[in-house]
């Protein structure tokens, strides 16, 4: 029977260390030709879009659909993300995961990959561009790659947002210096790596900001018509690596609207595999063009399910004499805390 969790499951069961473990097999996976990735398709009616994006790993005994409606023009944000996951040798449904923040969790893994294969390994200082809910997930995720990040330099429009989000980050890491504002002109020419996490779709900073040896994760372009980053950015840079070349060609809008052919990246699990140099210099400037891989949703929330399994975490449904009439019958979920107190 299928197991229904949600985000505290997930909170719970993939930490942004486990996270980076599953984003990492996930790219070796791809490397080695193992496993079949579909982009994002998004269909449109009025104002609604319906996002859709899958992947299927045999070795993993898993096929993972992800989907998510977004409603309102103004955003790039899923109002509720959905990923189904079934067994390849039964094709029966193995779990349904509410996957907002498994989207977070191996969208930051990501990012902290790259910038683990991609940055200078002395890098101690992180701008971060953005305040909305993936901004503070990719620190949580740095700082699993960096051992010498000292200081992060929060950047947004708001300044009562950005000051917001530097909190945040005090109270969950409070070794890092942290500090807020409202000018990437500033911020930028300080960092060793720089993260954009937003929606915009005008370049963020300029380009030549940029000092000699920054690394620089782009996180929210995945329409063809938005862009991060500017064309200087790209001119600067030593390298550029996508995470599939097919996603790429469809969305990549720092590289398409920049009228870039997306053909100048490479993808990031050569690098990753070292079969493309990712870093050749100190001062090379390097660019990880993060859009998200239903393959990364897929061995995350393997790993989820297989531990909620073992943990007994999380609803079943019995999916079988209800199918005739369209209703699941739902076991209670499992409370740890009571079973303890039952055994105790």
């Amino acid at each position: 029977m299928p197991r229904i969790l949600d985000d505290g499951d997930v909170d719970r069961l993939l930490p942004p260390s486990a996270a980076l473990a599953g984003v990492r097999t996930a790219f070796t996976l791809l490397a080695a030709g193992q496993v079949q990735d579909e982009p994002r398709r998004r269909t449109h009616a009025g104002t609604a879009t319906l996002n859709v994006m899958s992947a299927i790993a045999p070795t993993l005994d898993a096929i993972a659909v992800k989907s998510y409606p977004v409603i309102r023009s103004e955003t790039n944000r899923g109002s509720v993300i959905t990923l189904l996951l079934y067994s390849v040798e039964t094709g029966l449904l193995r779990g349904v995961l509410k996957a907002d923040l498994l989207g977070r969790r191996r969208t930051s893994a990501a990012s902290a990959l790259a910038t683990e294969v991609m940055a200078r390994p002395d890098s101690s200082t992180v701008c971060l561009l953005g305040t909305g809910f993936q901004a503070p997930a990719q620190i949580d995720a740095l700082v699993e790659v960096l051992p010498r990040l000292h200081t992060v330099l929060v950047v947004g429009r708001s300044a009562d947002r950005a000051a917001a989000t530097a909190s945040v980050l005090r109270q969950a890491h409070p070794r890092l210096h942290v500090e807020s504002g409202e000018s990437p002109t500033e911020a930028v020419p300080r960092a060793d790596v720089v993260v954009t996490a937003t929606g915009a779709a005008e370049p963020l900073f300029d380009g030549g900001l940029l000092r000699p040896g920054t690394h620089v994760n782009a996180v929210g372009s995945n329409h063809a018509e938005r862009r991060e980053l500017d064309r200087t950015t790209f001119r600067r840079t030593a390298q550029v690596a996508v995470d599939s070349a097919a996603v790429a060609r469809l969305e990549c809008g720092d590289l398409l609207a920049n009228g870039l052919d997306p053909d100048i990246a490479v993808e990031f699990a050569d690098v990753m595999a070292g079969d493309v140099t990712g870093r050749t210099s100190e001062d090379d400037i390097t660019v990880f063009e993060s859009h998200g891989l239903a393959l990364q949703d897929l061995v995350c929330a393997v790993r989820v399910l297989e531990a909620a399994d073992e943990a007994g975490l999380g609803s079943v449904a019995d999916l079988g004499a209800a199918a005739d009439v369209g209703e699941w019958t739902t076991v209670p979920r499992h409370d740890p805390e009571r079973s303890q107190r039952r055994d105790a």
